[in-house]
């Protein structure tokens, strides 16, 4: 998770210092509709009982902890992310688990992954490719860590089409999440980071044109919720062609 919009270390820093209310801001900044997206993103990451499962970013562990119960007792799934603050509360949150033993939390960067080629039945990364330096260089690092024919699942806040509703969302995004972020987090400059990042990342269209500029098979692009949220899917080949 290096940032595009700022400096990798401030970035990290900003993770770290909104962690203990990560995940009750972004419930009510989605009005809930999160928990929806994640679900969508799971079903259509291609896990499955015994799978070896990767999640990029996982910040506190939400998506991590769900792929686990699908990969089962025979599954392993691992959980990195670069903003210690985040992977804290994530620890926190598995020791209460019953299937702990099949998670594991690394402190890692998406943009150099410490794993061999090969490695991953399927990787997921949720609201992380917004929050690299090298957008290309992830997906390739979680592409060189997938098996062949391993699947990737993107879900990451995108760009409304609807003319009338994106005025509405941006104007959202600037005024009432900042508030939220003050009123619940005691932070505002970090979710004005949030509109900030959403504005600069691609649109859907451009993702899924890098995908398979990528090298990635079978490319697909979800838009939920009228185009606030898109997950895009693509496979790794069976046969080597990594692009730059």
């Amino acid at each position: 998770m290096a940032a595009t919009t700022g400096n990798k270390e401030l970035t990290r820093d900003l993770f770290n210092k909104i962690a203990p209310h990560y995940d009750f801001v972004n419930s009510l900044a989605s009005f809930g509709r999160h928990h929806y997206w994640r679900r969508t993103l799971i079903e259509l990451s291609g896990v499955f009982p015994g799978a070896s499962v990767l999640d990029v970013c996982c910040g506190t562990g939400m998506i991590t902890f769900e792929l686990a119960q699908k990969t089962g007792c025979a599954g392993k799934v691992i959980g990195v992310d670069f903003a210690e603050g985040m992977l804290r509360f994530a620890r926190g949150k598995r020791d209460y688990l019953r299937f702990r033993d099949r998670i594991e939390l690394i402190t890692a960067d998406a943009l150099d992954l410490p794993f061999a080629d090969d490695t991953f039945d399927c990787a997921v990364i949720g609201y992380g490719l917004r929050n690299v330096t090298d957008l290309r260089r992830a997906l390739l690092e979680i592409k060189r860590v997938l098996k062949p024919g391993g699947k990737l699942a993107s879900l990451e806040l995108a760009h409304p089409n609807p003319p009338v509703f994106k005025d509405i969302y941006y104007f959202y995004l600037n005024h009432w999440i900042p508030l939220l972020g003050k009123l619940f987090a005691g932070n505002r400059s970090a979710y004005l980071y949030l509109n900030k990042s959403v504005r600069e990342y691609p649109h859907q269209r451009r993702i899924t044109q890098i995908f398979e500029e990528l090298g990635f098979l079978n490319t697909q692009c979800l838009e939920l919720t009228w185009g606030i949220a898109a997950i895009h899917v693509g496979t790794k080949p069976m046969f080597n062609n990594i692009k730059g």
